[in-house]
């Protein structure tokens, strides 16, 4: 694809993307919701066959955007009311997720435990941009909205690295070198440790380092552009030292997002920060649902030599992923009553299992899974369908979800603005 080629492609996703909002907003579908439609459209008709949805595209240039504006835009108050409940779905409840969803995929719908499992991490990963878009239109905020968005921005790490340990000991087995049980633990917990651990400091070191240097420079433009490269610079660092560069990119952001901002950034700064990558999550978002939807050929899927085994196992991912994230979120509230944790009202639990959707990010780790792998078309399958599934059947269910729960109208105060201003240096 030519330069000009590339150009008149983004030009015309975006005005698809801009059509797609001026209809939606008139209309009870969520925005990204009806980008994912628009897609499956186009996919249909065939109307733009130079659109690939790539898991380069996604991870290299879309995940590091998406994920520093989110953990930027965290607020360390929303932090400290649910980092509690936060951790428990990210940490034991990932793991339940997982469990439950590896164990339905191998004993039902008959996967290899490697299979199993290595797709259960590429559906734990969560998508929130539709559900928080839906929950600001509606005005519903507080715990559960900080909930939601807490545990989207941290599991992306978490299952990700899950999903590189899991292929890396898969790919290990399958080259004939056997592993006991015992080893199999082992060279799991070492290449989670050095996967999360490593992103972890990396993200950390750079955005201390960046907050102490910001603060001798007052130049909105320059300290833009230096959010912008430290994103993609930590994200290739990390890749390059066998880390995560997803966690580095989370850890990065909130470190500059928490700290950085208060101590190293002007309030026309944080101002044209928080501009610049507002615009950038739009655009991002815009063009990965619009992808989506036009990487999911629901006719050339339906049309294939082996549509009864992948239509099965497509049925049962939904089934998994839906029956472990259920488990997860009942599972864990008596948890949260033994920790003395002020717990979501009951109403809120099924918001908290049915706001599950899965996205770009499942999309991207599938796709990147090597030709050969074995099983490989099952988990593609099962990956599109359970996306498909959540994207528009409790993408499109959640609102009247909400108005039958009586959630709607809370809306979540504004994000207070930095502590110190340093215009007077």
């Amino acid at each position: 694809m030519t330069t000009m080629e590339l150009v008149r492609l983004l030009v015309i996703l975006l005005l698809v993307a801009l059509a797609t909002a001026l209809i939606t907003g008139r209309t009870r579908v969520p925005y990204t919701i009806g980008l994912v439609l628009v897609g499956l459209v186009i996919a249909a008709l065939r109307l733009l066959p130079s659109v690939h949805f790539t898991p380069e595209l996604v991870l290299d240039v879309f995940v590091p955007a998406l994920l520093f504006e989110g953990a930027w835009n965290f607020s360390v108050d929303e932090l400290r009311r649910v980092w509690i409940p936060v951790a428990l779905l990210v940490g034991p409840g990932l793991l339940l997720t997982l469990g439950v969803a590896a164990l339905v995929l191998h004993l039902v719908a008959g996967l290899s435990w490697g299979a199993a499992i290595l797709l259960g991490a590429i559906l734990t990963p969560t998508d929130p941009v539709a559900v928080l878009a839906l929950f600001r239109e509606l005005g519903v905020g507080g715990r559960l909205r900080a909930i939601i968005e807490g545990e989207s921005l941290l599991n992306d790490g978490v299952a990700s690295v899950i999903y590189l340990v899991v292929l890396g000991l898969a790919e290990t087995v399958a080259q004939g070198h056997g592993l006991t049980g015992l080893g199999v633990t082992g060279a799991f917990a070492l290449g989670f440790a050095q996967l999360a651990l490593g992103g972890v400091v990396l993200g950390l070191a750079l955005g201390i380092s960046m907050g102490w240097g910001l603060r001798w420079i007052d130049d909105p433009l320059v300290e833009t552009t230096a959010t912008l490269v430290a994103t993609y610079g930590v994200y290739l660092l990390a890749e390059r030292l066998g880390f995560s560069g997803i966690v580095a990119v989370v850890v990065l952001g909130l470190t500059l997002g928490v700290w950085g901002r208060r101590i190293g950034m002007s309030r026309r700064t944080i101002e044209a920060v928080d501009g610049f990558w507002g615009q950038i999550a739009f655009i991002a978002n815009a063009v990965l649902f619009l992808l989506i939807g036009a990487q999911i050929n629901v006719r050339e899927f339906l049309g294939g030599p082996d549509t009864g085994a992948l239509l099965a196992v497509a049925g049962w991912a939904i089934v998994a992923v839906l029956g472990g994230r259920a488990v997860a979120v009942y599972g864990l509230r008596p948890v949260a009553g033994w920790l003395r944790v002020a717990r979501e009202p009951r109403r809120a639990s099924p918001v908290l299992l049915w706001a599950g959707l899965r996205g770009a990010l499942s999309l991207a780790l599938v796709l990147a899974l090597p030709l050969d792998f074995p099983e490989r078309p099952l988990l593609v399958a099962g990956t599109y369908a359970v996306v498909l599934f959540t994207l528009l059947v409790q993408g499109l269910t959640l609102r009247v979800m909400l108005e039958r729960l009586g959630l709607i109208g809370a809306a979540a105060p504004a994000r207070p603005g930095p502590e110190t201003d340093r215009s007077e240096r």
